[in-house]
């Protein structure tokens, strides 16, 4: 079975953009902006075998989850 490029959806990069957009509303819970910064970075390696598929939402998650991976890191004296 043959599969289309065009046809494949990067579902790394989804992920990391639904959790960089949770980590918003839920920066107190530090695993949620912490996963989406790892699956951001994911979907954006993956991105580069997929004709740079989805990049841009991998590229909105990590910066939503780094700066809410601050906000958390700073509420709780880490930083």
């Amino acid at each position: 079975m043959i599969t289309n490029n065009e046809n494949m959806n990067n579902y790394w990069a989804n992920i990391g953009l639904v959790l960089g957009i949770l980590s918003i509303f839920f920066a107190f819970v530090g695993v949620i902006p912490l996963s989406g910064l790892v699956i951001s970075l994911i979907g954006a390696s993956k991105a580069k075998s997929m004709n740079n598929k989805g990049l841009w939402q991998a590229i909105i998650g990590l910066l939503l989850s780094i700066v809410f991976t601050i906000v958390y890191l700073r509420k709780y004296g880490y930083i």
